[in-house]
């Protein structure tokens, strides 16, 4: 594992509107996830800010699996950030070369792990983005526009 999530938070708690499908959008001003990453053996912080009309598909489990593990939870907001924000870097191509696209996965993985989801459950999550969404496909494909409505930030490292 190259990156490891050491902590993630959101900030303000943000509200989302659903559409046709599975589509969120982000209803509120904006919010951020800060993040403490661990990177190559380094520390590194970054804050991650979603602004107003963020759209993203939560988690994209089929419907069929929404059993074991659910597309999106109305009432936890970090996991549901861990989807947004795995959407943003996959369009974004890993905030445009800062991360491997194993990298973004480890860091879905670990937001998953931090909103309290158990390692069996996140492990899985990421082995199935690896077997089915997780391609060279989707790496660069930015279907809901969401690279302009989020922007990474390096506090410190």
């Amino acid at each position: 594992m190259a990156v490891k999530v050491i902590t993630a938070k959101i900030s303000p708690t943000p509200s989302w509107h659903t559409r046709k499908g599975d589509k969120k959008i982000l209803a509120s001003e904006q919010f951020m996830l800060t993040m403490h990453l661990k990177k190559d053996g380094k520390d590194l912080f970054v804050a991650v800010t979603f602004l107003q009309s963020f759209t993203c598909n939560g988690l994209s489990v089929p419907s069929k699996l929404r059993w074991f593990l659910p597309n999106w939870k109305d009432d936890d907001q970090l996991y549901n950030t861990a989807g947004a924000v795995h959407d943003w870097l996959y369009a974004t191509k890993g905030n445009y070369g800062m991360f491997k696209r194993s990298e973004c996965d480890d860091i879905f993985r670990g937001i998953l792990r931090e909103s309290g989801i158990n390692r069996l459950h996140a492990s899985t999550a990421d082995f199935m983005l690896g077997l089915f969404g997780g391609g060279s496909s989707h790496w660069g494909d930015d279907e809901f526009g969401a690279s302009v409505f989020a922007k990474l930030e390096i506090v410190a490292c």
